[in-house]
């Protein structure tokens, strides 16, 4: 098992090194294979490997990757219309509603001082980057408050987990989280306020380390 572990880290890591290169290149028809192949194949694995944990845990993790992979396959085309950005929004905003649902039942949903702290500065983090953003957001701006509730929120039930899993769970989990949120940050400070040189490179880095720290961390205590 530790082996076919070690041998989807080689695949993935892989399959994230052809995006980053496909995406740099501009080759958009080859994209449309190695972007959702990603996400696809730590679905498999998550698939195949995650039936150790417990059964909410499983299926909301499932359902987590799944709406991140819809979500995924929809910005591949959001330069064609409004819309398919929209829906990448939706598919994303319910991947973080059950990655939160996921981490809230592990964190047996303990409120501490710590949490309050941890969540001002992200709410702070999110405002300031909101403001930013709205006057390029037209439309967009009740849909985008949304999402960025909904990332913060997931980021905060991460930290939840902190002393009621295994340390180094609870470290790649929240980290993952984090990177999600930088993530998001560089995708739509491109999108709606200036062109980052490199943007794909970041933007993608980051999201595959988030998915990846994310299913690893959950696995953590479980091998």
């Amino acid at each position: 098992m530790k082996t076919m572990k070690n041998a989807f880290i080689g695949v993935f890591i892989l399959l994230v090194l052809l995006d980053l290169v496909t995406g740099y290149l501009h080759y958009q028809v080859l994209r449309q294979f190695t972007k959702p192949l990603i996400l696809l194949s730590l679905l498999l694995f998550f698939g195949v490997y995650g039936r150790q944990l417990a059964k909410k845990i499983y299926r909301y993790s499932l359902l987590a990757l799944f709406f991140s992979l819809l979500g995924d396959i929809f910005l591949l085309y959001d330069h064609l219309s409004p819309l398919y950005f929209m829906c990448g929004l939706i598919a994303f905003l319910l991947a973080h509603i059950t990655y939160s649902l996921v981490f809230l039942i592990q964190g047996k949903t303990i409120f501490k001082k710590e949490m309050g702290v941890v969540a001002s500065l992200l709410l702070v983090y999110g405002t300031t980057l909101f403001i930013i953003l709205q006057d390029n957001l037209g439309a967009l701006k009740i849909p985008v408050i949304i999402y960025i509730l909904g990332i913060l929120a997931m980021a905060v039930s991460a930290y939840s987990r902190k002393d009621q899993v295994n340390h180094i769970s609870f470290q790649l989990v929240f980290i993952g989280a984090m990177f999600f949120v930088l993530s998001d940050s560089i995708l739509a400070i491109n999108k709606f306020l200036v062109i980052i040189p490199g943007s794909h490179i970041l933007v993608m880095g980051t999201y595959a380390a988030a998915q990846y720290l994310i299913v690893r961390g959950l696995f953590v205590g479980n091998d």
